[in-house]
């Protein structure tokens, strides 16, 4: 029981945390995207171009041959928001089961303030610890094999996770397994690019992208710390109205 109840209980935090984040990312984010993309967009136009007939077909066979994306515009936000709320609501349901792991049986409530604490132990885990060795990313900017940042990334959000779920919950003698937690993701290190960030062949391109980045950096950090503010809230209000008092029985 306890099991569905999380489940059916982390669809208001879901939903709202989806929609939040996609309008955080429409407001903030998919502009320094796009102006990327037109910059990587007039790149590729150039290259063809100086490139001899063969090569510009050569090109065009690997456009045709690219994995499949929406379209801009209304398909590609629909798609945008159907990730975002299906990933808030597999935190949200995270969140509240190790809310019930730690509170439930104490038969207390949480307060707005450990609620608050909840959603930066997430954006902690979740976004900063893993943007500390790997950064937001822009279209046009060189980046290591996917499988391998994102095999790091999950070590790095585990690692921390549970580092502060030590710090958080252990007794003081084992609170320093934490900091080893914590260390390990940055002592594996993180995969990098062996390139430039940028390859495009304008420098003053390149001096507009990297400040595009920057930018992204930053909106995609206060982006994501707006939206576990509200993940941790949202769970907390649903954890005290909903599960706070099931029946020790059916857990």
């Amino acid at each position: 029981m306890i099991f569905s109840r999380i489940i059916y209980s982390s669809l208001l935090p879901g939903i709202a945390g989806g929609l939040l984040l996609t309008a955080l990312q429409i407001a903030s984010l998919n502009p320094i995207i796009f102006a990327a993309e037109r910059y990587q967009l007039n790149a590729d136009d150039v290259a063809v171009e100086k490139n001899d007939e063969h090569s510009a077909h050569q090109h065009e066979h690997k456009h045709d041959d690219e994995a499949w994306a929406p379209a801009d515009g209304p398909e590609r936000t629909a798609y945008t928001l159907l990730a975002n709320l299906l990933a808030s609501t597999g935190f949200a349901a995270i969140v509240l089961a190790l809310m019930c792991q730690f509170w439930l049986r104490r038969k207390a409530g949480i307060s707005w303030s450990q609620g608050s604490l909840w959603g930066l132990a997430g954006f902690t885990a979740l976004f900063l610890a893993p943007a500390i060795g790997q950064s937001p990313e822009i279209p046009g900017m060189a980046a290591a094999a996917v499988e391998h940042r994102q095999i790091w990334w999950a070590l790095c959000a585990l690692c921390v996770a549970i580092g502060l779920g030590i710090f958080a919950f252990a007794s003081v003698r084992v609170k320093a397994i934490g900091l080893l937690f914590l260390a390990i993701p940055y002592l594996v290190g993180a995969p990098q690019a062996d390139a430039p960030m940028f390859s495009h062949p304008d420098p003053y391109v390149v001096l507009a992208l990297v400040d595009l980045h920057q930018q992204f950096v930053v909106s995609s950090a206060i982006a994501n710390l707006v939206f576990w503010l509200v993940m941790g809230l949202t769970c907390r209000f649903v954890f005290n109205r909903w599960l706070k008092n099931i029946p020790i029985s059916d857990t």
